[in-house]
């Protein structure tokens, strides 16, 4: 990070050149838009336009503490978690908890604090137009703060910590969370339904929150705050922040999609061919339902869900001087936390693979020496059940030498981890901690969801 002066000198330079041609424009396109209930990306919209890593001229949000992320996920989602999946989660044993806990931190960490800031800036402009008394700084809207860390004269930044703490918090509610992972089962989306609740928030509320993806699983939230359609075409003008309030002078961004009879598809938005809605929220205030969630949006039933969800499978590394890679039983590689700018080099576990529905079989897992090192390699495989794999070994490894293991997980809901040695000498093995015999409540499901996944690609979701 810059000293504050630099930072400041940095900020009011931004500033300067863009404030003198803001103000007057957006207040004159304002004015030509609809009335005071409508959401104007002109000028609800931020004066800025989102960051990444590559630009950031500011400190890093704090690293969430891991206790603090396994109790949210015990406590925070509760009643949602028992609502949709029927599941408890202060009843899921501990193993399952530390494989979610590591992957909800780590995106928190590496994608949420270097990659973008959509999501947080999405719902702060979303809650400024809402409740303008809510605005921490003195300015007449959103379009009037030129930079995230305005007062250029304080060191403190509470539009920032709106934003980031915003943008992480879709890590941490059980429906967002869940609405991401079922969006690798692209063709089971219900976009017909989907674009209804759409419509209905948007005409009672102003503003729907939409998350877009892409076939990569890297996703970019907007707002929605019109909806139009002849019938067979739908077009949704969005608020997206990539583009400054500014920019809204000269585009207006929009999603397009095509109904036919009792089904719709999307048509791409630059790279983004899927449209979840992740703020059930907005749902239930505008359709007076409380129990409204992402399976509401796809053609699946709790149960299949579960078995696609679990057993969860995490690989990871505690080094950033190694690379990691996991194969499943069909020759596909295990999913990473995947988007444009991130920051991999960070956290606790800064390489992590991750599979849900992860299938009995042989997974082959290599680690990489990118610099000379000693590197922790932790493998979890577990269910809402227990655990079936859970074994941690250590190593050091050489710059450009490979390290290889094959990681077993049978039917009956246990595992083994097997270093693969070279040169004719045998494996050594190390049985996993804690596999319990009632993981084979899962078995039958995740063959099953392997081959479906295996069929459609990896596991989906944020970490």
């Amino acid at each position: 990070m810059t000293g504050d002066r630099s930072r400041r000198d940095f900020l009011a330079h931004v500033g300067t050149l863009a404030a003198a041609s803001w103000v007057s424009a957006t207040r004159a396109s304002a004015q030509q838009q609809p009335g005071p209930s409508s959401f104007v990306p002109a000028e609800h919209g931020f004066g800025f336009r989102n960051w990444s890593l590559s630009d950031q001229y500011f400190e890093d949000p704090p690293q969430p503490d891991p206790a603090a992320v396994r109790e949210q996920i015990r406590a925070e989602w509760s009643d949602k978690a028992r609502a949709v999946l029927g599941l408890d989660p202060a009843q899921l044993p501990s193993t399952l908890v530390d494989a979610l806990t590591r992957q909800l931190r780590a995106a928190v960490v590496q994608r949420a604090g270097t990659n973008g800031h959509c999501y947080g800036m999405v719902l702060a402009a979303q809650r400024y137009f809402d409740r303008p008394e809510t605005m921490p700084v003195d300015r007449p809207a959103a379009s009037d703060i030129e930079v995230p860390t305005v007062p250029l004269d304080d060191p403190a930044a509470p539009v920032y910590d709106d934003i980031v703490t915003s943008q992480a918090e879709q890590y941490f509610r059980f429906r967002s969370w869940l609405g991401r992972q079922a969006v690798v089962y692209a063709d089971r989306i219900d976009t017909a339904q989907l674009l209804d609740h759409i419509r209905t928030v948007v005409e009672t509320t102003g503003k729907a929150s939409l998350f877009l993806f892409d076939g990569s699983l890297s996703g970019h939230q907007v707002l929605a705050y019109d909806y139009r359609t002849d019938g067979e075409t739908v077009e949704i003008p969005i608020y997206d922040p990539n583009w400054s309030a500014l920019a809204y002078q000269q585009r207006t961004p929009t999603l397009r999609f095509t109904r036919d009879g009792d089904t719709a598809s999307m048509r791409p938005y630059r790279q983004y061919t899927t449209v979840v809605f992740n703020r059930y929220d907005q749902i239930e205030r505008a359709t007076d339902r409380s129990d409204v969630g992402p399976l509401d949006h796809v053609a699946a039933d709790r149960e299949t869900v579960r078995e696609e969800l679990f057993p969860t499978m995490v690989v990871t590394a505690d080094t950033a001087d190694v690379n990691v890679t996991a194969v499943g039983p069909r020759g596909r590689e295990l999913e990473r936390i995947e988007s444009e700018h991130m920051d991999r080099s960070r956290g606790r576990y800064p390489r992590l693979r991750r599979r849900h529905g992860a299938a009995p079989g042989t997974y082959r897992l290599g680690v990489y020496g990118i610099e000379e090192a000693d590197y922790e390699l932790s493998v979890i495989v577990a269910d809402t059940e227990g655990g079936i794999v859970n074994v941690t070994r250590t190593a050091s490894i050489g710059v450009d030498e490979r390290h290889e293991y094959d990681l077993e997980v049978t039917d009956a809901g246990d595992g083994t981890l097997s270093r693969v040695r070279r040169g004719g000498s045998g494996p050594t093995v190390w049985t996993a901690a804690g596999a319990l015999g009632g993981a084979a409540v899962g078995a039958l499901g995740y063959r099953a969801v392997s081959e479906r996944r295996d069929g459609s690609g990896d596991d989906g979701g944020e970490g």
